[in-house]
């Protein structure tokens, strides 16, 4: 398996938007690919026959929505590529309460090297929800309902990366600031792909280093005694 970083945020959000151009700009760079656990999800369920449409996930029985989460989970965990997960932290089910998109055993088995949540102002969220015209059946919820998802939202993120002990970074992605989000969310990708190594000279314990004639310090100081 490779890296996995979780890319979240609430509907509206632009979250796949940013994601995919983003991953446009560095593609050859970093080779990732992305993966939407929304679709995996979907197609699974259909399998299941449980559901006919994205939306009637959310009105699945908890515990119907929790094991199909964690069987989705291993399908993606045992790919070999490098993973960018389209996702949510926070699932509004539809009697309004929350469900968390990622679980204890979920984070275990994927264990992701970061979490970017996208967000944005209630307003710029609710209106791009309107013009959303490939979820007909989405609610348009108040100001103050999208809010209250964009708190939950921060706190199971904050609560997956101390779980996880990942990354957590978030990005606003307010109109006018495409290309800052853009840049940001590439700079936090180049960030997570440093790999640090130690030399193995400097790994190798002084007194084992050998002298002129061969022998190791260890050897010098036992023909001593």
């Amino acid at each position: 398996m490779g890296k996995i970083i979780i890319v979240a945020g609430v509907p509206g959000a632009g979250k796949s938007t940013l994601l995919y151009e983003a991953w446009k700009r560095v593609e050859k760079e970093m080779k990732y690919s992305i993966l939407s656990f929304g679709t995996e999800m979907l197609n699974l369920c259909r399998e299941a026959g449980l559901v006919s449409h994205r939306d009637d996930m959310r009105n699945l029985n908890p515990d119907i929505q929790e094991e199909m989460q964690w069987r989705v989970t291993k399908r993606i965990s045992e790919r070999p590529e490098n993973i960018l997960l389209d996702t949510h932290c926070a699932i509004k089910t539809g009697s309004g309460s929350y469900l968390p998109g990622l679980t204890p055993r979920m984070l275990e088995r994927m264990s992701p090297s970061a979490i970017i949540l996208v967000d944005a102002h209630e307003a710029e969220i609710r209106g791009r929800r309107k013009l959303d015209k490939s979820r007909p059946m989405r609610t348009i919820e108040a100001n103050d309902d999208i809010l209250e998802h964009k708190v939950i939202n921060r706190a199971y993120a904050a609560a997956f990366s101390a779980r996880s002990g990942c990354l957590l970074r978030i990005i606003q992605n307010n109109t006018g600031e495409f290309e800052r989000a853009v840049q940001e969310f590439i700079d936090t990708l180049r960030f997570i792909g440093v790999e640090k190594f130690i030399s193995q000279a400097a790994e190798k314990p002084k007194d084992k280093e050998p002298n002129s004639n061969g022998a190791s310090k260890t050897a010098r100081s036992k023909s001593k005694a």
